[in-house]
């Protein structure tokens, strides 16, 4: 059967929690699927790990990417894109563990309206916290809603548009690509994900939160260096200023978009 979505799996020194997180894609992923593993110069020997699990598990269905050294997280998600051909393309952190069901309702969401650009699912830790329940507020200033607070039965359930979604899972269409493009690729990690969605909503396009679907995100995992990652961050975020500032200054009203 054609597959209907290309699931691209970004991979850094997590061989383990990607090994977990492909045999929760095998078991509670309805649709017809591909999964395009874009590693990053592991150094935990994860492209050789999985290329075994795949033949001991005949998973015609995955494909690796394996880079020779680590191009940053959005010219990866750019690699997984290209290699496939589906229809719809869900990009995917390494440390998610999806649920029963769970990639139907964000499909379905984006069928609602063709101006949907992009969904994403209800997140939460280990811990039963909320770590993806919509990105909200302006250019100047968006937060991550809820984050962190305890998950409880009502909370963020409904169906919303938002400033955008957070990266982790990150449902988008291939036919909108020759209008929004590609990730950035100055983006090396942090903001990529966010510039994507800025850039549909200037072109008229809605960033949709999906909370029927809920999956699991072990945030942190793939780097305890956190002065490295700060610095990514405050790279990123300074480029992401200098990108989209004149836009805002030259239309005003677009902050409310």
């Amino acid at each position: 059967m054609e597959s209907v979505v290309d699931i691209v799996v970004i991979s850094y020194n997590t061989k383990n929690l990607l090994l977990a997180c492909l045999q929760q894609l095998a078991l509670y992923t309805d649709e017809p699927h591909r999964v395009i593993v874009v590693d990053n110069a592991s150094r935990d020997g994860t492209p050789e790990t999985l290329q075994k699990t795949i033949e001991e598990y005949q998973w015609s269905h995955v494909q690796i990417i394996a880079n020779l050294h680590n191009v940053g997280y959005a010219k990866a998600c750019n690699q997984g894109i290209k290699a496939g051909t589906s229809p719809y393309i869900l990009l995917l952190n390494s440390d998610v563990l999806v649920t029963p069901g769970w990639l139907t309702p964000l499909i379905d969401c984006m069928k609602e309206d063709s101006k949907i650009a992009v969904v994403g699912p209800k997140m939460i830790d280990e811990k039963g916290r909320i770590t993806g329940a919509g990105i909200v507020g302006t250019y100047e200033k968006h937060v991550p809603r809820g984050y962190l607070e305890v998950d409880a039965p009502g909370k963020y359930e409904e169906e919303e548009d938002c400033f955008s979604v957070c990266g982790a899972a990150y449902l988008i269409l291939r036919a909108n690509l020759p209008v929004l493009g590609l990730f950035d690729e100055h983006y090396f990690f942090y903001f990529e994900e966010t510039d994507y969605s800025l850039q549909a909503r200037t072109k008229g396009f809605r960033i949709v939160y999906c909370p029927k679907s809920k999956i699991y995100h072990l945030q942190g995992k793939s780097s305890q260096d956190h002065g490295q990652l700060r610095r990514y961050f405050e790279e990123s975020e300074s480029y992401f200023r200098r990108k989209w500032m004149p836009v805002f200054e030259h239309n005003k009203g677009m902050n409310d978009l």
